[in-house]
């Protein structure tokens, strides 16, 4: 092996045999154009080291804690680069991180290999590629939370088709993957502490409606619209006088205020109810369940709001799929829905106003 192995020591045991870094001499790191492969972005770095490209998306031998297969097929002799990197560099990158609710848990949840290196690598530099450290755009969220966890990190920036020589490089494997049954213990505790230093804001209203508008104008990919979410929307602002909300436009700063704001937060099955780790005791969390995510993202959600504090009511059976899933999208739950009785949802949401 031309690596070595660097175990990493946690207080939860919880998939233990992941609990590993890699660290690489002399390697040669370039942030690229990324790939689509069965809806999910890939390749957005290359590594290169003794000559061997290192698979750094194979997600399937990250859980299986699997680093006797770092070491792909291809191979390369070119040792030529645009920049040389003397300190130790710990690469802060997930191929799913760039989603929303993915960041937190595939990619953030590594902050704590970082954090357990940094006791005895006090000057371990922070390498993020450049597509996931943006000022602008969709992905903005993710340079704001790591602002908010610590403005003082010491972070490299991987700039796009630059070639970078690195006397050192540390891959952190995988910690937890979202949606997993277990094993994100430790990250759910450290982000709702991060949360916590954010003071909530004041509120005129009991309650707000996380709408999906925002995603739609935006030609988001998932199409799981809500087909009648604009009469919903209408309902929420004069039945029960709420606040409509768009996430999208919102800093993450304020995404957190809200969930700490208002009593009552209505939403959809989305990434956004992430939230609900942002929460606490006194704000009620309310999901109108999608039919196909039922099954598995509420028992997630559950387990945001046991940590969290946060009371959680999950309506479900309200609405149904219609259409047919895009042959181009590979997730099963990306189907368009709709509500039955909107009238009838909201005399349900009304009486949550006394819980």
């Amino acid at each position: 092996m031309s690596y070595k192995l660097l175990s990493i020591d946690l207080q939860d045991k919880a998939l233990q045999h992941r609990h590993y870094c890699l660290s690489f001499s002399n390697a040669y790191l370039k942030h690229k154009d990324h790939i689509i492969e069965n809806g999910i972005g890939k390749n957005w770095v290359e590594i290169i080291q003794d000559g061997k490209k290192l698979n750094l998306d194979e997600k399937d031998f990250q859980k299986a804690g699997r680093h006797d297969l770092i070491y792909g097929d291809s191979t390369t002799e070119d040792n030529s680069y645009d920049t040389e990197i003397t300190q130790d560099v710990f690469l802060f990158y997930d191929c799913y991180g760039l989603n929303y609710a993915h960041f937190f848990f595939d990619l953030f949840s590594k902050i704590l290999y970082y954090e357990e290196l940094l006791k005895t690598n006090p000057n371990l530099t922070l390498g993020i590629p450049e597509d996931f450290y943006s000022e602008t755009g969709n992905s903005v969220f993710i340079k704001e939370w790591l602002s908010i966890y610590n403005k003082d990190l010491n972070i490299k920036v991987f700039k796009k088709n630059k070639r970078y020589k690195i006397k050192n490089l540390i891959f952190p494997n995988m910690h937890y993957g979202f949606p997993e049954p277990f094993g994100d213990g430790l990250i759910l505790d450290k982000i709702i502490k991060i949360a916590q230093n954010i003071p909530p804001l004041e509120t005129t209203t009991p309650g707000c409606y996380i709408s999906r508008q925002d995603t739609i104008k935006r030609g988001w990919y998932h199409k799981r619209e809500l087909v009648n979410e604009l009469e919903l929307i209408q309902q929420i602002k004069t039945k029960l006088g709420y606040d409509v909300i768009e996430l999208m436009d919102l800093s993450m700063y304020e995404k957190i205020q809200i969930f700490k704001s208002y009593k009552n937060i209505i939403q959809q099955s989305s990434a956004s109810a992430i939230g609900i780790i942002f929460s606490t005791k006194k704000n009620n969390n309310i999901i109108l369940s999608h039919p196909k995510m039922e099954s598995w993202f509420n028992s997630k959600l559950q387990n945001f709001s046991s940590k969290s504090g946060a009371p959680l009511y999950t309506l479900n059976g309200g609405g149904e799929c219609i259409g047919e899933l895009d042959s181009n999208l590979e997730d099963k739950n990306n189907l368009p829905w709709e509500l039955h009785d909107i009238d009838g949802i909201i005399e349900v949401l009304t009486s949550l106003e006394s819980h």
